[in-house]
This record gives C-alpha cells, structure tokens and sequence, in this order.
C-alpha cells in the first residue's frame, strides 16, 4: 500500500483483509490494466501472479482511505485484488508505478511471504494490542516488502516516481510538543530505507531533533538497520527480521518476549499470529 500524504498511519497494504470481490473490481489484462498496457518486465510479474493463484487479477480505481495511492490483497476465494486511488487515473507513470508496486507485493504474498496479526490476547496500556497497534504492524511489513523488491522498482526506473520525501517532516512538525510514538520511529525508519536522497532523511532526523523525539530516532535508525543488513530472501528470513524488529519497536517487560506461530485459519497466505510468551530458562 502506498500513502499520498499526511502521517503514515496506515502505509501499507491491507492483506489482513479477507475480502470478497465486489462488484466494482473487474478483471485484467497485462496489456489493458486499469486503461494502460504494462511494460515487458511488469508484464511477466502480472503473469506469474495469476499463474501462481490460479485466478485472474482484478483491480479498479476507487477512493482509497487513509490517504492512500494503491493497495491489494487476496480475496476470500484466492484471487488477486488492486485498488488504485482515482487521482492516478490520468497521470501514467505515476500509475504504472504504483500498480508495479502492488503486484510486488501479491508476488510476495503468493511466494508465502508471511503478514502478520496480534493476537487477540495480546495487551498494551492503550487497550488490546490488535486494536491499537496492528496499523503499525502493518507499516512494519510494508518497509521491509518495499526493502525486498525496492532493487526491481529501480530496475525498473519507478521508484522516482513514488517519492514519499516531505510527507513525515510537514507532519512531524506540526506535532513539536506532543509526544512520538511507534508510528514515529517507523516513519524514520521508511525515510532511511526509502527516501531518495540523504538531504530528505536529514530534514526528517532535524525535525525529530528539535521535537526531542530520541526514542524514535534511535528505534527508527535500530530497525533500519535490521532490515537493511539482512539476507530476505526467503519468508522465514523476514518472520525472524519482522521479529527482531517487532521487539525493538515493543520492549516486552522482563521475562517476556513475543512468538510467532502461523494462523491455521487463514488457508489462503501464510498469516504469523503474535503472541507474548515467557523467555526460555527465565523462572516465573
């Protein structure tokens, strides 16, 4: 999922969904998709997602929430959704590239390339974990998938044309004297990651200076780092990242940490459910 603006609350894609495809979705072709007609290289991506599903690829342009460009998932009968914001319509590189984006993030899905779910068990001083914090579990994912295929996006010359540089600094500074939270050092942790240039990632690091945002300049710059120094190339490689990172962005108390343990109900992706656990050795 991809955001147009403001903070990124809900950046990524929204494949905790499982929902049935409505009738607003039609289905597409590589050469006709959403009214362009996708270049060699993304063409062979769309190919093998439907190869993999077994089902046609369906996407409309709709009004995406949260300020978002695109997002997908896979629907309850297995097939693959995308959903494009209506301002990309006449804009075609801007699109391309933001359904290029999408269809990296199916390829993933498809290939087991886990998302991830608090379990309904799991609790924080703001209420239950799954219905505060599972939006910033979300942009985690998204950072480390855009870190994955972040090599074919400059490939294929699309990455200049989703740049995101701006958005967290006119946000955060709006915000001098409130407190920063997990979204913060997320968001620092994506203008490391995925800012194009080193000036754009000092305007955010200045920012959060001067709104004495330590914490999450160093968890934004702990979880960069864990990300971008790690082999993901396979899905158990990002669950034990995504696990790594997970404990940086939420110090359990002592004698606990978190576990993860995949979702028999979910039959369609591998869903990792997030459970608190006692250490191993620690006495009770």
């Amino acid at each position: 999922m991809i955001p147009m603006r403001k903070n990124f609350a809900v950046i990524t894609f929204s494949l905790l969904l499982s929902l049935t495809i409505c009738t607003f979705t039609y289905a597409q072709s590589s050469k006709d998709f959403l009214g362009i007609k996708l270049r060699p290289e993304i063409q062979t991506i769309f190919k093998d997602i439907e190869r993999q599903a077994g089902e046609k690829i369906y996407a409309e342009f709709v009004s995406q929430e949260d300020f978002q460009l695109g997002s997908s998932f896979i629907s309850d009968q297995g097939a693959p959704v995308v959903l494009i914001d209506f301002s990309l319509k006449n804009d075609e590189q801007k699109l391309e590239a933001v359904i290029a984006h999408e269809l990296l993030h199916l390829r993933l899905r498809l290939n087991d390339y886990p998302t991830f779910l608090f379990s309904s068990t799991v609790q924080t001083a703001q209420g239950w974990a799954i219905d505060t914090e599972q939006s910033n579990i979300n942009d985690l994912t998204g950072i480390i998938e855009h870190w994955i295929f972040k090599p074919e996006m400059e490939k294929f010359g699309l990455s200049e044309f989703i740049n995101l540089a701006g958005d967290t600094a006119r946000s955060s500074k709006r915000r001098k004297g409130q407190p920063d939270g997990q979204d913060d050092a997320i968001n620092y942790a994506r203008a490391i990651l995925e800012y194009q240039t080193a000036a754009d990632i000092e305007v955010v690091k200045k920012i959060y200076e001067a709104n004495n945002w330590t914490r999450s300049l160093k968890t934004g710059k702990e979880i960069a780092d864990l990300i971008s120094q790690s082999n993901l190339q396979t899905p158990q490689a990002v669950e034990a990242v995504f696990l790594k990172c997970l404990l940086k962005l939420y110090p359990p108390p002592p004698r606990y940490t978190f576990k993860l343990t995949i979702d028999p109900k979910n039959k369609i992706f591998r869903r990792m459910i997030i459970n608190s656990a006692r250490n191993a050795g620690r006495k009770k």
